[in-house]
């Protein structure tokens, strides 16, 4: 199991979610608190209702994608319930607040406009979701058994009250959960509903009903706001419809705020500590000018021509049955799909989500353990101040790595090289501290100590004659490994992903920083990096971009002096 310096996780652009790090242990069992009623959850932008006593818990939005959830209170890890016998956790106690919008949605019909020799196009997207309640206790409630239903009426708005129960562990011996559903018909086409899981059995469950239950009778029909929900974005560029878009999502999230830098949009509930908000937007922007030198706006540019002349190439061998219509580069955000527009205006729409800890950042879908990630199919970069935890440090690296990851994807998409090289670049940059408003790079902290006693070693193994080696991979090996490979155990070299990460970042810091320092540096070893990402882009090829970058090239050279400028910092 790798060690909280390790925990750096994000949404691979396109194979999914990687999670490396410390999992939570279970503390001894305590009993669950119900929740003081002082919150009050309105919605006056969209639907136009109201509950009007909510748990004094803190509220996590749905992710972008999820249709029906509107948003949870929850204390997250610290009011989880547990198994009294064993103190593994059960369920998350929450109360969810759902919609199912049955309006008929207009056909995405897209416009142009013309300017500045530009063409733009927008369409709306629909995710799509269930329209009933029925259909979601079904998918999500399908191993509770409904034990009660009653029929009820709250502001002249008929409802139903659903009690549910299931039994966790052996029959006779099991804990027993509940939730509680309240359903209320708004409209003839939307119905909101919200839903409390909480201990069950006699005893607990006469605890918390009574709670839960004014809960759901807090309900009321509320106005819409019309001073808020009538003065449309301020133009028509796509940072002006994403900042309309997100200020919506946020009038209905309850102690989250919109704030917006010259590239980002920052949504966050640490409205508590504007200093960390000033300070979370200064290292953004600073960090941005340093992915810039690297990967310059002209470079970025030129390499998009590339890959569009090769998709071109692909194109034109194809029989014309199977040839498709001209593909185009889109951009998610929320409800809205931009395309043809340029990347750089794109990547000034980057939004980054803070949670305010490590709990919030889990319930909101992080995984348990990491630190951050970037989700290319949310368009969202979602990090946690760790200053309790691990310190505002991890916070930060996780920040310039992460945002490495957003940066690149305005410019080339679903990007995908060998994880040597996406992972340690986004670890080179993890490495920049902020000296000033500038970065200044250093080597990577998380990664420096571990990569240096796995080198040693392997070293002491070959002293001795012995192969293969322990504690590193040879270079030959990993520059062309698979994501899995990346992230996994490896049996043959007694190594796992922490200790893959820590030998991608090093392994890209000699490349980028070897130059005038290595001792046994090649010049051809200064080009590795442009002519694997040039070849990459151009052929789509991984195994061409390895040969392309390394031809000529002898590994066991380039191994000696990579190993040795490592052991030297």
């Amino acid at each position: 199991m790798l060690t909280t310096r390790t925990r750096l996780a994000r949404i691979a652009l396109t194979l999914g979610l990687l999670a490396l790090g410390m999992t939570h242990l279970a503390p001894p069992a305590a009993a669950q608190t119900v929740p003081k009623l002082t919150n009050v959850y309105k919605d006056e932008v969209d639907l136009g209702f109201v509950f009007q006593k909510m748990p004094s818990w803190g509220f996590v939005p749905a992710q972008p994608d999820e249709t029906n959830l509107i948003g949870k209170y929850t204390q997250g890890y610290e009011n989880t319930i547990r198994n009294p016998k064993t103190g593994m956790p059960l369920e998350e106690a929450r109360v969810e607040l759902l919609k199912f919008d049955r309006r008929k949605k207009e056909e995405p019909k897209p416009t142009e406009e013309e300017g500045d020799n530009k063409k733009k196009i927008v369409v709306s997207l629909d995710f799509g979701g269930l329209t009933n309640f029925e259909d979601y206790a079904k998918r999500h409630l399908g191993d509770w058994k409904q034990i009660e239903r009653k029929e009820v009426k709250k502001d002249g708005v008929l409802g139903t009250r659903l009690l549910y129960s299931r039994i966790e562990g052996p029959k006779d011996d099991g804990i027993e959960l509940a939730a509680l559903a309240y359903v209320y018909k708004l409209s003839a086409d939307v119905d909101i509903a919200v839903i409390s899981y909480s201990p069950g059995g006699k005893k607990a469950w006469g605890k918390w009903e009574g709670a839960l239950d004014d809960v759901g009778k807090s309900f009321k029909r509320l106005e819409l706001n019309t001073k808020l929900t009538s003065t449309g974005p301020r133009g028509n560029s796509p940072r002006d419809l994403k900042r309309w878009d997100l200020e919506q999502q946020v009038m209905k999230n309850p102690g989250w705020a919109l704030y917006e830098s010259q590239n980002y949009f920052i949504i966050t509930s640490k409205n508590d500590d504007k200093q960390f908000i000033k300070e979370l937007i200064e290292r953004l922007e600073a960090i941005r000018e340093v992915y810039e030198e690297l990967y310059s706006i002209e470079l970025v540019k030129e390499l998009r021509l590339l890959a569009k002349a090769r998709r071109n190439a692909e194109e034109k061998e194809k029989p014309d049955a199977e040839k498709k219509p001209e593909e185009i580069d889109i951009e998610v955000a929320g409800r809205t799909v931009a395309a043809n527009i340029d990347p750089m205006e794109l990547s000034r729409c980057s939004v980054v989500r803070v949670c305010k800890d490590d709990d919030e950042y889990t319930s909101y879908g992080g995984p348990g353990g990491s630190a951050g990630y970037w989700s290319s199919w949310h368009q969202e970069l979602v990090i946690y101040d760790d200053q309790k935890g691990g310190g505002r440090r991890n916070t930060w690296a996780t920040l310039n790595h992460e945002a490495f990851h957003q940066y690149i994807f305005y410019f080339l998409g679903n990007f995908a090289p060998h994880s040597w090289y996406n992972e340690g670049n986004g670890d080179f940059f993890s490495g920049c501290q902020l000296n000033g408003s500038k970065f200044k790079l250093r080597p990577f902290d998380w990664r420096i100590g571990t990569i240096k006693e796995q080198i040693k070693l392997a070293e002491a193994d070959r002293a001795k004659g012995l192969e293969p080696q322990r504690g590193v991979v040879p270079l030959k090996e990993i520059v062309r490994w698979t994501q899995q490979q990346y992230y996994s155990n490896n049996a043959k070299y007694e190594t796992d992903g922490g200790i893959h990460y820590a030998q991608g970042w090093s392994f890209v810091y000699f490349l980028r920083t070897g130059k005038d320092a290595a001792k046994y540096w090649n010049p051809a070893y200064e080009k590795v990096l442009d002519v694997y990402l040039r070849t990459l882009v151009e052929t789509d090829s991984l195994d061409k971009a390895v040969d392309a970058a390394f031809a000529g090239i002898d590994f066991d050279q380039l191994e000696k002096a990579w190993r040795d400028y490592i052991l030297s910092l």
